[in-house]
């Protein structure tokens, strides 16, 4: 039997026997294939077709998985840009369908919920299982229900569009979590507040951190030492640093106001260090951050790096750097920041939900969201107090080392041996 996994993540048929996915996935996938082999001999994923276009132009970065050596098998579902509509045509009659054999072929299945209402995918899967009477595991990875409030202050949503996300779109959404939270047999929530207010003091219900570091990756102590001697250096020049995908809801024109505005504020100041960003990543806009960049004149301040493979050659780059910068439009819980605690990279962010959460690690400072002038004045604040700084980068140290994918996957090793032994 398999260990099914009906996800979200695209992935690309490159032939018969290889598919291709993003690097930090395919990794994971290969560390937890040993831990779920009671469960099954493989691992199945079934998810999202990646369009040629993407593959083609991300393909120096994804990683090749080949199916048969690595007993990790695809299939196919819908076109990742499959329109709503036309997903709807198909769900009773291929998508579902699917689904169902899937399913079927499985001993475990892993999901999450759809967020997405009007595409019933992964859901499905779930509630296949549980008619079916399979083992169930079901993650969600954000809480989805400031999500609506927050894209209708930043003019994403149109108020016709954020009363049917609050009254409609989010209580399907809860409901597909309460489902999961009282029909399977294993439920793991990204976020206390999500445990707390869906688990119900359930205890097959867990907080969990996704990360995807291991040991090798994190800071070492030389380079540690090197790290908290270089802020003893007077009038240091500040690196900034935002990696992950180029997407409008990730505030990375935020970041770029703030870094604009700090180097205002040592100029105001006369202050002779700067403060400089590098944008390590791609996505749909990349062209938009180019144009800014360029229209303001701000080669000098703003870098674009293209995207890095997920490993050492990446956490080598990022422990160069000072901060990492998080300005969050909406919800958001990206893996990114254990990564840069790996890097010894404190984290300036937003005050959504989950880097306040993470506040109480003493790896993040929080700001008031959308402030960029709150990011600023915090970016000028830490850079004048490297005592401060100092700590927040034996936390991230210290924090990497207790939260490795390692010491993750064997926590969900031991809750799926506890709670789909019952």
């Amino acid at each position: 039997m398999n260990y099914v996994m009906v996800l979200l993540v695209p992935f690309y048929r490159v032939d018969e026997q290889t598919i291709a996915c993003e690097s930090a996935f395919a990794t994971h996938l290969k560390e937890l294939l040993p831990r779920v082999s009671p469960w099954g001999k493989r691992i199945v994923i079934h998810s999202p077709m990646m369009t040629e276009a993407v593959y083609l132009k991300n393909k120096s970065h994804l990683a090749h998985i080949d199916c048969e050596k690595e007993a990790i098998h695809y299939v196919s579902g819908p076109c990742v840009d499959l329109s709503r509509p036309h997903f709807l045509l198909c769900s009773p009659f291929s998508i579902w369908p699917t689904i169902w054999k899937v399913v079927r072929s499985a001993n475990v299945i892993h999901a999450s919920a759809s967020k997405d209402v009007f595409k019933l995918f992964t859901i499905m899967s779930i509630f296949f299982a549980v008619i079916q009477g399979k083992k169930t595991i079901f993650v969600m990875d954000i809480d989805h229900r400031n999500s609506a409030e927050m894209s209708y202050q930043t003019g994403k949503l149109s108020r016709k569009s954020y009363w049917l996300c609050r009254y409609i779109y989010n209580p399907l959404i809860s409901l597909q979590i309460r489902f999961a939270s009282r029909f399977c047999h294993l439920v793991m929530l990204k976020g206390q507040s999500l445990v707390d207010d869906y688990g119900k003091g359930r205890d097959k219900v867990k907080n969990f951190y996704d990360t995807a570091h291991d040991r090798s990756f994190i800071l070492s102590e030389a380079r540690l030492a090197k790290k908290i001697s270089s802020w003893g250096q007077t009038d240091r020049n500040i690196k900034l640093v935002y990696f992950g995908r180029l997407m409008a809801y990730k505030g990375i024109i935020d970041m770029i106001v703030a870094t604009k505005k700090i180097n205002e504020i040592l100029c105001e100041k006369n202050e002779k260090k700067s403060v400089s960003l590098t944008i390590i990543g791609a996505g749909e806009q990349e062209l938009e951050l180019k144009k800014i960049i360029d229209d303001q004149q701000l080669q000098d301040l703003v870098h674009l790096k293209g995207a890095m493979q997920y490993g050492e050659e990446l956490f080598g780059c990022l422990a160069e750097y000072d901060f990492l910068l998080a300005a969050p439009h909406s919800e958001d819980t990206p893996r990114s920041v254990f990564d840069a605690m790996a890097c010894g990279l404190p984290m300036i962010a937003y005050d959504t939900y989950y880097y306040k959460d993470l506040a109480n690690t003493g790896t993040v400072e929080t700001v008031k969201w959308l402030s960029t002038d709150a990011m600023a004045s915090k970016i000028f604040e830490l850079s004048c107090n490297p005592e401060a700084v100092k700590e927040m980068i034996i936390a991230c140290r210290t924090f990497a080392i207790n939260n490795t994918q390692e010491v993750w996957l064997n926590k969900r090793l031991a809750w799926t041996k506890e709670f789909l032994s019952k």
